[in-house]
């Protein structure tokens, strides 16, 4: 697609029936794109100023632009790197949750859970926990879960402080998944999977036009399988999401969507890490054992989750270059397990033993989110303006009330092995017959947050090849918490109001060619996360700061082949002040000044003749700046850390997703992914090895609407530690897995 993007932004005056997309973030149609089948269904798509097809808002794994209306400009334009993972990534790559599709974005480490910081995903970008980043068709998704990519048609990640853009947080970026809703024509679509470690998985995707203007979509899943490589550990899970959408085709679209997801399977807290004195130095590693092994109890341990939400979406051609569009969606999410963390606070690992301490919780999230945005493509004296104006209202509620466990003596002397409170470092048995008592707990936390936000948004045309980018929000934030933890009970709040800005320069030498130089902040108050993740609200941060983040960026982009494949490279600085450091208990311990990270990224995206490509690589180079910090008490003391890497902030992260078809009916690819040493403290104490996965799929058809495709999941069947956790654990990735699906599309 040879055209001047910049250009089509601004002409979208002259297009009839131009109305952004199907949410913030999100798109009616259904983007197909292009698998072994080859290109099927060509429906047209509106995009923010530009009529294109399905095929060019997500060509195979190519995508033109965020699909938001709050986008004034296509990536070619956008300052900023930003990686989509498509549908046909998820498909091929057989990524069939959230953290599995992560995998293909380079810089996106995982997070563990414990204490105050829920088991569920937590990604973080660039080393920065995105836990409370995460978006659903650009509405905040706060509570936590693990999530699914059944009902998801991509899933954007856009890298550095994003504040201005998603507001409250989004220290390192904002991850926003794409839902599937209803659209114009009809389709239908079916899998089936099977494979190694007992893996059973069906989907369903039916869309259907049942009058000249509505139409109806239901996608479902069910899926029963074990985890490959890990004794005993299991993922249930099924869901559903019916939509229906009036105006399809239409100027004047409105749909309405619901999603219920439920999970039911066993938490892994993987191994214990090696004894605190078992080193010199206190430095710590994931204990030499087998990976396989599993240190909690089947009559025990348990995970249940789900999620309900509703959304609605309204959206407007008004003439004259004017979208109006409104997205609400109201979400209720329920956490509930126990979970075994192998413990080595007494110093067992270094005699072969484990602890089998407990963390609990059974947490409700219920939250409400909306965003009116107007879009208008207009010149002002011969300066041409995409702007996006708009107001955003967020609120949500937390209750969380955990167990108590009898866990016995953790310094495991005999009497902790005769009731399975302790066990053997090389041979545990999950299935042990525990029954000792649990109790639900007679203290509950409460935790509410809520946001009210004004932006504007504007891509400047100063000429043909001169290009200004330009953003301003204004938040009032306010929280409050309640609830007993190790420091004993707090009843705090914290409010305030902040403005956050983004700005960029975009010089482009061609059509298809863009430099750039921009800059973003952004604000992360105490409570953003609403007890769900790291950053909750306590009796000894209310009266703190917002963590703030900014990004300086430089970087160019070029679409290559025929503007079939989009070439991205970058290099940054964030600089991140009032560092917030909190224990396994989610209790505020270490306040830091400052600390850096600064690196490079690279990417490409598209097709170059048989060969579809998703490849990026992240240089990470981070350090604690200050020499003095403030202690839990509250003191000015010397900086251990100073000039130590930040947690969770590999130097090197790599991901290349491909695909080559071979003939018409026959496709090969596979995967690499990989990333260099990391650790889990400012101290740098505890750490794991880098790694390189490699994935491998083929896929035949045998007609048009049927195909085979198989998929060997780690295919040199490689160990490596995929979460590391300070002061405790690391969480070994699956082992090798090999799946089979069969696919009937019409």
């Amino acid at each position: 697609m040879n055209t001047d993007r910049s250009t089509a932004f601004r002409n979208r005056s002259l297009v009839l029936g131009c109305i952004g997309t199907a949410a913030a973030f999100a798109s009616p149609a259904l983007a197909q794109g292009t698998t072994a089948t080859g290109t099927v269904e060509q429906a047209e798509t509106r995009l923010e100023g530009m009529t294109i097809t399905d095929d060019a808002v997500s060509d195979g794994y190519r995508a033109e632009a965020q699909r938001s209306p709050k986008a004034t400009a296509p990536l070619i334009d956008t300052p900023r790197i930003v990686n989509v993972v498509t549908e046909d990534v998820i498909e091929h790559t057989a990524s069939f949750t959230l953290e599995d599709a992560l995998r293909t974005v380079p810089g996106i480490t995982l997070g563990a859970g414990e204490g105050g910081t829920a088991a569920a995903d937590i990604p973080l970008i660039r080393g920065v926990d995105a836990t409370g980043d995460v978006f659903v068709d650009g509405l905040r998704d706060i509570g936590s879960q693990t999530r699914e990519t059944f009902a998801l048609e991509a899933i954007e990640v856009a890298k550095g402080p994003s504040s201005t853009f998603g507001g409250r947080g989004t220290a390192a970026g904002a991850i926003n998944l794409v839902s599937k809703v209803a659209r114009e024509g009809t389709a239908f679509s079916a899998q089936g999977t099977i494979g190694t470690s007992d893996f059973y998985r069906a989907t369903a995707d039916v869309n259907t036009q049942i009058a000249d203007k509505l139409a109806v979509r239901v996608v479902g899943m069910y899926q029963d399988s074990e985890v490959a490589g890990r004794d005993a550990v299991f993922s249930d899970r099924w869901g559903v999401s019916p939509s229906i959408t009036w105006g399809v085709g239409t100027p004047i679209t409105a749909s309405l969507a619901y999603y219920h997801y439920e999970s039911d399977g066993i938490p892994d807290y993987g191994i214990p890490l090696t004894s605190r004195d078992q080193l010199d130095g206190g430095v710590r590693r994931p204990a030499d054992t087998d990976f396989d092994n599993f240190y909690g109890l089947l009559s025990r341990d348990f995970q249940d989750t789900s999620v309900d939400s509703g959304n609605f979406q309204f959206e407007g051609y008004l003439g004259g270059g004017v979208t109006l569009s409104h997205g609400t969606r109201i979400s209720r999410s329920r956490n509930n397990y126990i979970v075994t963390n192998p413990d080595d606070s007494a110093g067992n690992v270094a005699d072969g033993n484990v602890w089998r301490a407990t963390k609990s919780r059974n947490s409700l999230n219920e939250s409400m989110g909306s965003n009116t945005n107007i879009a208008a493509v207009f010149d002002t004296g011969g300066i041409g303006h995409s702007l996006s104006t708009g107001f955003e209202f967020t609120a949500s509620d937390s209750t969380n009330r955990g167990y108590s466990v009898d866990t016995g003596d953790r310094n495991c002397p005999e009497e902790a092995f005769g009731n399975f409170n302790c066990t053997s470092l090389d041979n545990p048995n999950p299935s042990d017959p525990w029954n000792g008592s649990i109790t639900v707990s007679d203290s509950p936390s409460f935790a509410h947050a809520e946001d009210y936000s004004l932006y504007m948004f504007d891509t400047i045309t100063l000429a043909p090849s001169l290009l200004v980018n330009a953003g301003i929000r204004w938040t009032d934030f306010s929280a409050s918490a309640s609830g007993c933890g190790r420091g004993g009970c707090y009843d705090a709040s914290n409010s305030g109001d902040f403005f956050t800005y983004q700005a960029g320069v975009i010089f482009k030498p061609t059509t298809n060619t863009s430099i750039y130089a921009s800059y973003a902040d952004s604000k992360t108050p105490p409570g953003t996360t609403v007890g769900e993740g790291s950053d909750n609200l306590g009796s000894n941060n209310q009266t703190r700061e917002p963590q703030s983040f900014e990004n300086w960026e430089v970087g160019a982009k070029a679409e290559l082949f025929g503007g079939n494949m989009l070439v991205s490279g970058a290099l940054y600085r964030v600089n991140r002040n009032n560092i917030l450091e909190a224990d396994a208990n989610g209790e505020l311990t270490n306040v830091f000044g400052s600390g850096r990270l600064q690196g490079a990224e690279i990417s490409a995206s598209g097709t170059v003749g048989g060969l579809t490509l998703l490849a990026g690589y992240t240089y990470v180079d981070s350090e604690l700046r200050d020499r003095e910090m403030i202690n839990r008490e509250g003191e000015i003391v010397p900086n251990p850390d100073f000039g130590n890497a930040l947690p969770n902030t590999p130097k090197h992260n790599y991901a290349v997703t491909a695909n080559y078809q071979v003939t018409p009916r026959f496709a090969v690819g596979g995967g690499a992914y990989g990333a260099s040493k990391r650790y889990a403290d400012g101290g740098n104490l505890i750490s794991a090895d880098g790694y390189i996965r490699f994935d491998a799929n083929a896929e035949f058809l045998f007609t048009d609407n049927l195909g085979l495709r198989l998929n060997v999941q780690n295919l040199t069947d490689e160990r490596y530690v995929a979460k590391l956790r300070n002061p405790h654990f690391a969480v070994p990735a699956a082992g090798r897995q090999a799946l089979a699906t069969l696919s009937v599309r019409y």
